[in-house]
């Protein structure tokens, strides 16, 4: 019922995140009062079933706005190099989902819901087949988090292979009707998930299969970022610019002569 009212609340556009701590959080008694009825049943000593735990992280997803997401980009502080570049991989929770949603997958996988993840194979492998929509979407996620902190660590990553549940299809042709094969609700999600991140993939959900190359995911989770002193400097780091922009920001400051220390 939550999961309901909570995507109900979001097609009729109400205010559903906040940026009053800086950072986005959601911010809907329906999401509240689902997170506060699982962790009653946590803590009774209930085992929450998969699909209980996909509608709680369905109530941890931001809503399909244009204005929203635009928000989430302008509140980084920073410009990408270049328009073909995606800087998702530097907003919290991939502006997809609330970032608590990693820590009830990891918690699922702690409770044996879910499997965990080893970051030890190459390549990882995601078996999605059997996975509910926003359990395969916040999944996928929370590998590309990991991901990202072996990265800034300054190990490998590895090639990502996602196995997806697909149809089989009859359509009429001049010789008769042939087979094909579909793509299940789930790799199209999955799929356009990676699309609206800007994560490209080879293969094709109507396979069941797609892979993430560890090449692609290096560039996506270290995006080139514009200089904040005008013009663009490739290869520019996420803290680089905002040391550049802090700067930028003293000196309207001191011109201004604002000298808050704020």
């Amino acid at each position: 019922m939550c999961l309901r009212r909570f995507e109900k609340a979001c097609a009729l556009g109400e205010p559903i995140v906040s940026f009053k701590s800086g950072r986005p959080e959601l911010h809907n008694k329906w999401t509240t009062l689902a997170l506060m009825a699982y962790r009653e049943a946590i803590a009774a000593g209930e085992v929450p079933t998969l699909d209980v735990v996909s509608q709680l992280l369905g109530c941890l997803r931001l809503p399909f706005d244009a204005s929203l997401k635009k928000k989430l980009i302008d509140n980084l502080g920073v410009a990408a190099y270049s328009s073909r570049c995606s800087l998702w991989s530097l907003v919290d929770g991939f502006g997809e989902y609330d970032p608590c949603a990693f820590s009830l997958l990891e918690e699922a996988a702690f409770l044996g819901i879910v499997q965990y993840v080893s970051f030890k194979e190459s390549p990882i492998v995601v078996d999605a087949k059997k996975f509910p929509i926003h359990t395969a979407e916040v999944y996928l996620l929370t590998i590309l988090k990991g991901l990202k902190h072996r990265l800034a660590a300054g190990a490998k990553i590895p090639n990502v292979t996602i196995y997806l549940p697909f149809d089989k299809a009859q359509i009429p042709t001049p010789d008769g009707y042939k087979t094909i094969n579909v793509a299940g609700r789930i790799g199209q999600k999955v799929a356009s998930l990676l699309r609206r991140l800007g994560l490209p993939y080879v293969g094709n959900e109507s396979y069941g299969k797609i892979r993430i190359n560890a090449i692609s995911l290096r560039k996506w989770l270290r995006p080139k970022l514009a200089s904040p002193f005008g013009g663009k400097h490739e290869g520019l780091s996420f803290s680089q610019s905002q040391i550049g922009k802090g700067i930028i920001d003293q000196q309207r400051n001191i011109r201004t002569g604002n000298f808050s220390l704020e």
